[in-house]
């Protein structure tokens, strides 16, 4: 049994999307849901209507931090499933085959065969906006065939096999690109699988991305100043310019690279996804689902709450001790 564990917010466009390539290799989705406010949990609720085994966990934290509620999940994962493996997912993230080397209905044997003893490792293929979309076509998945090219050295992200995550020690690292674990026997990179990756997807949806993650990253107290660094620079780019061009998403979309300063090794490529088309009828997603204004003034409303519940703390605290 292989669990997909995720933590999602306003994933209207892509959830179907998701949930249906990563279907082919997960048994089962626990979904950690951080206050959506589009239409992401009515498109989840049909997808269980078609009988996809997805557990939905309400999370109302303002923190866009995923490590310790993504290994909390991960432990409750263990103990309610007890699945071989664990694949920590991104709502924007789908395994697939490298080059079709491994048929897109094969990845599920081919992972639960792997040695559990070893943590496994998948680079992303960063898959980016062009002139050439379509842009009626709802999934990303098949709207998006360009991507940037291999790095020297690739962003990667975990499989933790189930002996691995029992462990005391064991710990999701930040994004679900590394973990820790005294029971590691090797950390092994598969060069067969690779994780197709769709951070950028439409103008409206980078807009919001950048502004609901920046603004609750700044809320935030002893925020680690490394971190978001992405979401900062879109922020400033969308506050400056407004919605995005193009051209403009994909020099953004520079960001997910390992090293996004490194310009020698930077080109684009014609590579589609290598699971076909047909997985991707979506059935419950719009053409159109980003309400950007929307998404903005509901998460607004949440920081403004959030604020004055902590204020009205600190002066119930301030008037006790007085």
């Amino acid at each position: 049994m292989i669990t997909a564990v995720s933590m999602i917010k306003n994933s209207a466009d892509v959830i179907e999307t998701m949930i249906r390539g990563n279907a082919l290799v997960a048994d089962n989705f626990v979904i950690i849901d951080n206050s959506s406010t589009d239409r992401t949990r009515e498109i989840l609720a049909s997808l269980m209507s078609e009988g996809i085994s997805i557990e939905i966990i309400d999370d109302d934290s303002v923190s866009p931090y995923q490590k310790d509620r993504v290994n909390h999940a991960i432990k409750y994962v263990l103990d309610k499933y007890n699945p071989l493996f664990i694949l920590p997912l991104d709502d924007d993230e789908i395994i697939c085959s490298e080059d079709n080397s491994i048929n897109a209905r094969d990845l599920k044997s081919h992972i639960e065969s792997l040695d559990c003893n070893n943590l496994y490792y998948l680079n992303w293929r960063n898959y980016i906006p062009t002139e050439e979309d379509d842009l009626k076509q709802p999934s990303v998945a098949v709207r998006e065939k360009f991507c940037l090219g291999d790095e020297p050295e690739m962003t990667k992200k975990v499989i933790v096999p189930r002996a691995i995550a029992a462990a005391d020690d064991f710990e999701l690292g930040w994004g679900g690109h590394f973990a820790a674990c005294s029971k590691i026997h090797s950390h092994i990179l598969l060069h067969d699988v690779r994780l197709a990756h769709y951070p950028i997807r439409s103008p409206e949806q980078m807009a919001s991305k950048a502004i609901v993650g920046w603004l609750n990253y700044l809320s935030m107290p002893n925020r680690d100043k490394d971190l978001s660094v992405h979401w900062q620079i879109m922020y400033k780019a969308v506050k400056e310019y407004g919605l995005p061009s193009t051209d403009t998403m994909m020099t953004l979309a520079n960001l997910y690279r390992e090293n996004p300063s490194d310009t020698d090794n930077l080109n684009v490529i014609y590579n589609p996804i290598s699971i076909p088309e047909d997985v991707f009828s979506l059935k419950y997603t719009h053409p159109s689902e980003i309400n950007l204004l929307k998404n903005i003034c509901e998460n607004a409303e949440h920081l403004a709450v959030s604020h004055a519940t902590l204020l009205e703390k600190t002066l119930s605290d301030d008037q006790a001790e007085s």
